[in-house]
């Protein structure tokens, strides 16, 4: 029985240094994740994806107090359009909702334009932070009888910066 109880304690033993290892783990990386070693969203690429239409050559969130998305895109449609409408969202609970920039009248093929939507509020957007905006344009081209809308969707995501 002496023998038993030797081999028992010795098992024990065995399992409980390994146990205090396997805690020492999980401090150290409970750590890493707290000081956030384990954010990998920080190392993801800033984006502008627009479709071929439009081509997006800049673009930035300002955080608070000023709370604006910018963005410059090229007119590449190959003729000259009249912007009629904008929205902007994202798929947060409560979405992100801005104040639209001007419209457009007689934007031309090839031409850059700025676009900056203010009064930016909602949607997670908090400065130093990852946020996605969805940016819907309509627009319609003059050229055309009767001048029909066509609709255009792009999306950025970018850390919002503080101005």
């Amino acid at each position: 029985m002496a023998t038993l109880k030797f081999k028992s304690q010795a098992a024990l033993e065995f399992l409980v240094t390994y146990a205090w290892a396997f805690l020492g783990i999980m401090v150290a990386i409970g750590a890493l994740y707290y000081y956030g070693i384990f954010s990998f969203s920080k190392f993801l690429p800033q984006e502008c994806v627009f479709p071929s239409q439009f081509e997006c050559t800049a673009f930035s969130f300002v955080g608070s107090p000023v709370n604006q998305v910018r963005l410059k895109l090229v007119n590449n449609l190959g003729e000259e359009i009249n912007v009629v409408g904008y929205s902007i969202t994202n798929g947060a609970v409560t979405p992100l909702s801005c104040t639209n920039p001007s419209l457009i009248n007689g934007w031309l093929a090839g031409v850059e334009r700025d676009f900056t939507f203010t009064n930016c509020a909602n949607g997670g957007f908090v400065a130093k932070e990852r946020a996605e905006a969805k940016i819907t344009i309509n627009y319609c081209a003059p050229a055309t009888p009767g001048c029909p809308q066509h609709t255009v969707t792009g999306k950025i995501t970018a850390v919002v910066n503080p101005p």
